[in-house]
């Protein structure tokens, strides 16, 4: 029981302060627009989806000052990395029913992309209009799968061409992110609905479900990620995503050592997630690690960087692994006893801790630059795009989600 009060006490949001940005480069494609919107991608960044391929996940880029967005992502390719995971909340895109703001989303995706960034964006956070009576905000699934694929449908019309990836929520197999509680086939049916109009809206976007957290089976709050997947197949999620997503933190022993969590260690679960998708005639879709990451109030620096080396190392000798993202860029709050503050591969006044050398040395070593394919789309415009327009008051702040509470991920399942 201790374990869950732990967990409980974690979960939380970070209100973060920001200024009014710039809306940045205009739109590839028009409000209600239908005619042919040709997507050079030797031209744009995309990701290259190579088991290889490490990016970084950023939670907390989306509330930054536009000079330390900018100073972020310099520092990401300073390490070699090109690919950048960041939020994109509901939330706080559209805080009301039709009442859009993409001020901060646009200035962080140009800034991502004049840099020739891959990008993946996570699409989560239900608004307080959108979700059921007397569930909360931001972790609670949204009342109606239609509004959340209305949202989902213009995002990737808004960024076709600019991004080139999506997960549809972040963990929902645990009630962190899954208000009251983790149920694979609800999210199926929210993958149900998404797919289809993030692909009505650019065809060539990556859409990846699942995006489980390593986490032990606890009634009613947490579902392991071979289980959880199971009940995605079960429910009918077959041909609704492109690759599936898994975040296999454990802070204890390196990604690459089963022992002593046996079945329920992250690299076997991450084994039997496969055997479900072979089972169900996935076996030729990837599983990309959106999320991974050790922090140095757990750990020391040189621990920090020897798990994010084995973890490279272990998730690319996988025949069936994609791209890797870390976890994250900067710490929060350098000598905090809080995990949630000091997973960053640099402290907070922007120095290196040893693992930004390990994923330099690794990029440099290993090709990270995007495919080169020519391709051209229609886009499709989602009906409530003609319904927008921007709010008379800028967005005043940011609701990040954190990452989910590792407390049940570090403890051995019984």
């Amino acid at each position: 029981m201790g374990i869950l009060v732990r967990q409980m006490k974690k979960i939380g949001f970070a209100l973060t302060a920001s200024a009014v940005l710039s809306t940045g480069a205009a739109s590839l494609v028009v409000a209600g627009g239908s005619g042919p919107a040709v997507l050079p991608y030797d031209m744009l960044a995309a990701i290259n989806t190579s088991n290889t391929t490490v990016g970084f996940a950023d939670s907390d880029i989306i509330g930054m000052s536009t000079t330390d967005i900018n100073r972020t992502l310099d520092a990401m390719q300073a390490m070699g990395v090109q690919n950048v995971r960041i939020l994109i909340p509901w939330n706080n895109v559209e805080p009301a029913n039709n009442y859009f703001y993409w001020n901060k989303v646009d200035a962080l995706v140009n800034a991502a992309n004049s840099r020739n960034m891959g990008i993946l964006g996570v699409l989560n956070s239900t608004p307080a209009w959108a979700v059921a009576p007397g569930r909360p905000p931001v972790a609670s699934p949204p009342a109606s799968n239609a509004e959340y694929a209305q949202f989902v449908g213009a995002v990737a019309q808004r960024y076709a061409g600019k991004i080139s990836a999506y997960e549809v929520w972040n963990e929902p197999n645990a009630a962190t992110f899954w208000n009251p509680s983790p149920d694979p086939a609800v999210y199926t049916q929210l993958l149900q609905a998404a797919y289809p109009a993030i692909k009505a809206a650019d065809p060539n976007a990556t859409v990846i479900g699942g995006v489980v957290g390593w986490v032990t089976d606890y009634p009613n709050l947490a579902i392991s990620p071979a289980k959880y997947v199971q009940g995605m197949y079960d429910a009918g999620a077959q041909g609704y995503f492109d690759a599936l997503s898994y975040h296999p933190y454990q802070y204890q022993v390196p990604f690459g050592q089963g022992k002593p969590y046996g079945a329920a260690a992250p690299i076997n679960q991450l084994d039997l997630m496969h055997q479900e998708m072979v089972a169900n005639g996935d076996g030729s879709k990837q599983i990309w690690a959106t999320e991974y990451g050790e922090p140095t109030s757990v750990v020391s620096e040189a621990t920090q960087a020897s798990f994010i080396s084995n973890f490279l190392n272990s998730w690319s000798s996988f025949s069936y692994t994609g791209p890797s993202f870390v976890y994250t860029t900067r710490d929060r709050n350098t000598g905090s006893t809080s995990d949630q503050d000091t997973l960053g591969v640099l402290r907070t006044d922007w120095t290196r801790k040893p693992a930004a050398n390990v994923i330099q040395q690794w990029t440099a070593t290993h090709p990270q630059s995007p495919p080169t394919t020519t391709v051209s789309t229609t886009a499709v415009a989602p009906a409530r795009w003609n319904a927008w327009r921007s709010p008379a008051t800028p967005w005043p702040f940011s609701i990040v989600p954190r990452p989910v509470s590792h407390a049940l991920r570090t403890t051995r399942s019984a």
